[in-house]
């Protein structure tokens, strides 16, 4: 071979292995963004679409995943850096159907942020590329520098704000608000790739027909959901055990477009008891929609085909998940539990919900409904399991509620003993039958008003927009797991780790877009296949209407009234009345059709709330009311009511009427204050009032206001004189240790107990020092509020229905609201001196307002100081407030001359 020749073959030969390799290189599959991802990511996410301009006719009509939590704020991490040095048509041309990924990442301790990853072509995007490394020099800047041979870059405005770092390689472009995630970035492209089984090269989150895929660590779900495992929620903590370990979840739009549904199909790994819980479960819809009240928050669902197998798989399901109390009550109640052939479990039929009704407090007021195909052998089980749990042999007497039968069984936690954790909350157990199903409710209250709403049919079933959610958008499930996000969102973010707060709770957060916060899973023996859903069913108001004051209707009258309208029920829905007394003393009934009919006379103007009270036991809620010397009780009957009159004790303050509790039958149902400071009973047995807490200070003057809360399901009653006497009685009418309490300094207010273990006792001095007290009657803290150059005086503020309280600075002209602490929320001026009347108002739904009546107008203000309706509402009295969720209405009753008038306000 000569060396032409030689030469000649090793030509050919590099040829042929540069076009091997040139080949290889073109043919290589594009890297996949999970080789960019840093390790720590929280979850990550991918789509296409999420980056598309929405309509303002789709975000009224639609659930958008632009709009959605997560979702909004991923979205916005990219906006925020691509969008500014690039005018929207060309980021859309630049964005249009680019499958982008998103990864959520610690940076501090109390800080996540989003980087996000858009595959490039070197051909089609360069010239974006180059506006965003070149912008407009009269706007923007760029910085740059190495890190470890790869280049950051940063945009800044021409004030040095900084917009974010981004990253330009060949196939992607990286970016995030945080230079630091830029450098983990760097630092994971330097690493070998370590494929897990779900991030191979090939691994995508969307399917075609999805919107959007998410993957979630299963880290992340135990941190939202148990944040504190010492103090976390039990419910939270169920719930966790019925999740799988991670999720990986694709968005599709639901038929109606009102909700975004997200599938998932994981692995069942470790959660062989759920197998075991579910196995042979035929899943169904949820079927008692017609005994789910409108102000359900929560709703937890089981859907069963066999539910005596239910029963005995869950002995191993509650040992494994529940704490020591829960397994110790289950021990008494074993030979009912083991007793398969007529034990309770034999008669549990296909459906075991868990209610929480909307309260305006913290309250828990919650529903079990458990469907039997046997409704009496079930009762007879579920008194039987009450007196084994309690260890006594008697029963409680029923009494009548409208329809039904009540009854009361002391068997604190049954339904925990019974079913597991996630029933936990029941410390007492009020019963009754709704056709085949038996309810229990934690409180007598709480059950008279699960039964009105049943009566009314108030229920999800008789809406269309909630019948659409049942029958179309949920699915079969074994668990549905439901949270009206409007009502209990606030209780939910209260519990959630610090930075995630700070990612979706903040200002304009899409979580106000989110109505309905839904999980449904199916258990079989390798899989969870689960269901997220989220939405909303309620209309959306435009901005066009948006806290706009209507004024719906006028009524007239025949003669001006002399105290404020009192609405009962639903009155604007044609299910309620309207109460008034007019200058003849005239007690009026004005039905929704307009219509007066006179109940009688009574003795002066209206002085007090109206208070719901179980007066009569007669199975209707009566309602008590005074004027300056009497007492009044009105029984509904027939669409009118009947009047009786009681006197009141010489000395009390009418204005102080309240029903201490609904939940037990006991004295006394009424309280009201003595000008003095001690505090008056209805007594049933003597048919009057008498001096049941009484104080020992008698020469004192009693602050116009008490708290008469329970605790430790007993009564507490709290009352304070403005010498600084503080007077705190058990239910029984004798003294708390370390009480009465003499502070030796004026107060100006009264005082707040809260029901809490250990309980505090608040209040302020005329100097303007809050101090908190201990339930042993000892000083726990004192607090100098901050006081204007204007002499100004302050007082507690408590909620109309007792369901809190703020704090007040006045002057004759200004006020100021505060919150608990003493810091400011907002403030008023210009109000009239001696013609000012400010209360506080929790409607429920989340919706807290404060009213200002000065002169003859009240305005409404929320908590941030905005005020509610572009206008003063006219009237002579202060005006009654209703806020109804379904409409997203708040109305407002007012009083005009010879009328009443009621106007709305839409809200959301």
């Amino acid at each position: 071979m000569t060396k032409k020749q030689l030469w000649i073959g090793i030509g050919i030969l590099a040829l042929v292995l540069g076009g091997f390799f040139a080949y290889r290189w073109w043919k290589a599959p594009a890297r996949s963004a999970w080789m960019l991802i840093p390790s720590d990511a929280l979850l990550v996410l991918e789509s296409s679409s999420l980056q598309d301009t929405v309509s303002k006719q789709a975000q009224l009509n639609e659930m958008t995943l632009r709009t959605t939590p997560i979702f909004q704020e991923a979205v916005r991490s990219l906006e925020k850096l691509v969008w500014a040095p690039l005018d929207t048509a060309s980021a859309l041309q630049f964005l249009n159907e680019k499958p982008v990924w998103y990864s959520l990442h610690p940076t501090s301790k109390e800080r996540i942020d989003f980087i996000f990853y858009i595959p490039i072509s070197s051909l089609q995007d360069q010239p974006f590329i180059n506006r965003i490394l070149n912008p407009n020099a009269d706007r923007f800047r760029v910085l740059s520098h190495p890190y470890e041979d790869t280049r950051i870059h940063e945009l800044l405005t021409v004030r040095n704000e900084s917009l974010g770092s981004f990253l330009v390689l060949d196939d992607y472009l990286v970016g995030s608000s945080s230079t630091i995630l830029m450098e983990s970035v760097v630092r994971r492209m330097n690493q070998p790739f370590s494929e897990t089984p779900l991030q191979r090269a090939d691994v995508s989150l969307v399917r075609p027909g999805t919107l959007a895929g998410i993957y979630v660590r299963s880290s992340v779900l135990s941190a939202i959901l148990s944040p504190n495992e010492a103090t976390t929620d039990y419910q939270s903590k169920y719930i966790k055990a019925l999740l799988p370990t991670e999720l990986l979840t694709r968005f599709r739009q639901s038929p109606t477009r009102s909700h975004l549904i997200g599938l998932s199909t994981d692995d069942i790994g470790s959660k062989g008891a759920l197998a075991n819980l579910f196995d042979r479960q035929t899943p169904f819809r949820i079927n008692c929609g017609n005994l789910i009240p409108d102000q359900t928050t929560t709703l937890f669902h089981f859907s069963l085909s066999d539910g005596p197998r239910f029963g005995k798989a869950l002995t191993a399901f509650i040992n494994s998940e529940e704490e020591e109390d829960t397994r110790e009550g289950r021990r008494k109640l074993r030979p009912l539990l083991q007793n398969h052939e007529n034990g309770i479990y034999k008669y549990l039929g296909n459906e075991l919900a868990l209610l929480r009704l909307d309260a305006p407090s913290a309250d828990r007021r919650l529903v079990l409904l458990i469907h039997s195909p046997n409704i009496e052998r079930l009762w007879d089980r579920y008194q039987l399991a009450a007196l084994l749990a309690s260890g006594t042999d008697r029963l409680s007497t029923s009494k009548p509620f409208l329809k039904y039968r009540i009854s009361a069984l002391q068997a604190p936690n049954l339904p925990a003993f019974l079913f597991g954790g996630l029933f936990r909350g029941f410390e007492q157990n009020w019963i009754t039958q709704v056709g085949d199903y038996l309810v229990v409710a934690n409180g007598q209250g709480v059950l008279q008003e699960y039964l009105q709403a049943i009566d009314q049919r108030t229920v999800w079933s008789e809406s269309f927009r909630q019948r659409d959610l049942l029958n179309q958008t949920l699915r079969p499930a074994n668990f549905t797991a439901y949270t009206r996000f409007s009502r209990a969102g606030e209780s939910l973010t209260a519990n959630w780790p610090q930075a995630w707060q700070y990612l979706l709770n903040h200002g304009e957060t899409a979580l106000d877009n989110v109505e309905n916060l839904i999980y449904q899973s199916t258990y079989g023996r390798e899989r969870i296949y689960s269901s997220l859903i989220l939405g909303h069913t309620t209309r959306r108001a435009s901005e066009a209407v948006l806290n706009r004051t209507f004024l719906q209707r006028k009524i007239a009258l025949n003669a001006p009234l002399v105290s404020q309208p009192m609405v009962l029920g639903d009155f604007v829905g044609s299910s309620g009345v309207i109460w008034a007394v007019d200058n003849t003393r005239q007690f009026l009934l004005i039905t929704p059709e307009g219509e007066k009919h006179s109940l009688g006379t009574v003795s002066g103007p209206v002085l007090s709330p109206l208070v719901p009270v179980d007066f009569l036991s007669n199975g209707r809620l009566q309602y008590a009311f005074t004027t300056s010397q009497t007492l009044y009780i009105a029984d509904p009957v027939n669409g009118l009511a009947k009047l009786q009159s009681i006197p009141l004790p010489e000395g009390v303050d009418p204005g102080t009427l309240v029903a201490p509790r609904r939940d037990q039958n006991r004295n006394p149902v009424l309280l009201v204050l003595h000008r003095n400071g001690s505090v008056f009973g209805y007594d049933r047995a003597q048919k009057k009032f008498v001096r049941q807490f009484a104080v020992n200070f008698p020469e004192g003057s009693g602050v116009s206001a008490f708290h008469a809360p329970v605790r430790n399901q007993s009564l507490s009653v709290l009352s304070v004189q403005k010498e600084g006497k503080v007077f705190l009685w058990n239910e029984n009418g004798g003294f708390s240790p370390g009480f009465p309490l003499d502070l030796k300094t004026e107060l100006t207010g009264p005082a707040w107990l809260e029901a809490t273990n250990p309980a505090t006792l608040t209040t302020l001095t005329k100097q303007g020092e809050l101090l908190h007290i201990g339930a042993d009657g000892q000083l726990v803290d004192r607090n100098q509020l901050y006081r204007p150059i204007r002499r100004g005086s302050f007082r507690l503020l408590p909620e109309a229905n007792q369901n809190g309280y703020l704090l007040l600075r006045t002057t004759d002209t200004e006020a100021a609201i505060l919150d608990r602490k003493g810091n400011p929320l907002f403030e008023v001026r210009g109000l009239r001196p001696g013609q000012t009347l400010i209360r506080y108002h929790v409607l429920g739904a989340g919706v807290n307002l404060i009213s200002v009546k000065s002169g003859n107008f009240t305005t409404l203000y929320n908590l941030a100081g905005k005020p509610v309706g572009d206008r003063p509402i006219p009237g002579s009295y202060p005006v009654g407030l209703q806020f109804s969720p379904t409409r997203n209405k708040l109305f407002i009753y007012s009083s005009d001359n010879k009328a009443v008038q009621i106007w709305s306000v839409k809200l959301r």
